[in-house]
């Protein structure tokens, strides 16, 4: 019998020594900045250095189209100097590749280049931000294809990987850039008003993630950090509220809280955040949960076997930053 404890006991051994193997060992830390003024706070410059951020993630400008061309919108204003890393981060909306042909795609890559440029030419690495589906992969593809062959040799570019992208990857295809971001908020249905959290749902996320150690591309992972409140009108999604809380909700008399958490009934109606309410129109409030966060990482950490890996928190506004303690984001950017 003897011998047989001895199996089971390097057996655990073993598989010990496997999970160690396959953690990550080196965590890099980055944040995601998307505000059209790029205009740090003292409180902001504060977090950069205590939590030694190295990477920004910043929103340069989206592209959408304006009747039958695919044009920059909401570019960044550049007001703060940082010693981080700047990756100019721009979001393309699907409908620019449903609705331009090869040729176009072709000018509009030199377009976005030329756009970057003009904002800041410093920068080595960028990333493209877009929900690609199997009717526009091909396009947005090639895009991501003719901006690499009109840069430097040296320019790195990444690009944002939904959930099921991951579990499908084989059907929807890898992008063909350097490495990934997994984006897990928004993980979600939040046009369901029935849904708990769309902000962030970790058995959702959890469920998308078995392939995540085959997939042949390295990845770096977002996690929220933030709250949103999101409106609904007959039980259909209505809009997103912009820099609202639930404290704004409740200093107006015209919303009162409903028997079911985090919503809010609109009793006449009413104009609220520049935005038009009707009487019996549903706000519901999202926020992200630390310890859900927290596990999470650690799941996705213990499947992935790359030495190195980038932990990401969306996004760098001090808001949202006073709703975490400086001992939860620290924990957030350790291994375990």
């Amino acid at each position: 019998m003897d011998w047989i404890r001895i199996c089971f006991l390097f057996l655990i051994l073993f598989l010990s020594g496997c999970k160690s193997e396959n953690t990550p060992k080196d965590l890099g830390r980055a944040v995601y900045y998307w505000k059209t003024t790029f205009e740090l706070s003292q409180n902001e410059k504060s977090f950069l250095l205590e939590n030694k951020i190295e990477k920004i993630y910043l929103r340069f400008f989206d592209v959408d189209m304006l009747q039958n061309e695919a044009i920059p919108k909401g570019i960044v204003s550049l007001k703060s100097k940082v010693n981080q890393e700047i990756v100019p981060t721009i979001f393309i909306t699907n409908r620019v590749f449903e609705r331009l042909n090869y040729d176009q795609i072709e000018v509009l890559s030199l377009k976005v280049l030329g756009q970057i440029n003009k904002v800041s030419s410093t920068h080595k690495e960028i990333q493209l931000d877009c929900d690609w589906t199997l009717r526009t992969k091909n396009k947005y593809f090639f895009f991501l294809e003719k901006l690499k062959e009109n840069s430097s040799k040296n320019m790195r570019f990444s690009a944002t990987i939904r959930l099921h992208q991951i579990k499908f990857y084989q059907k929807t295809g890898i992008p063909p850039v350097n490495e990934g971001v997994l984006m897990l908020y928004n993980t979600g249905d939040w046009r369901k008003l029935k849904h708990e959290n769309s902000l962030f749902d970790p058995q959702t996320s959890m469920n998308y993630l078995d392939n995540l150690g085959k997939y042949p591309m390295k990845l770096n992972y977002a996690f929220p950090f933030f709250q949103q409140v999101l409106a609904y009108r007959n039980g259909i999604f209505y809009t997103f509220i912009k820099n609202c809380t639930t404290g704004d909700i409740e200093a107006n008399t015209a919303f009162e809280k409903t028997e079911t958490e985090n919503q809010f009934l609109c009793k006449d109606d009413v104009q609220f955040k520049n935005i038009s309410f009707r009487k019996n129109d549903i706000l519901k409030f999202e926020n992200s949960d630390f310890e859900q966060i927290n596990k999470t990482k650690n799941k996705i950490l213990q499947k992935i076997i790359a030495p190195k890996t980038t932990l990401i928190l969306y996004h760098l506004d001090e808001k949202n930053l006073f709703n975490f303690s400086q001992s939860q984001i620290s924990t957030f950017f350790s291994p375990n």
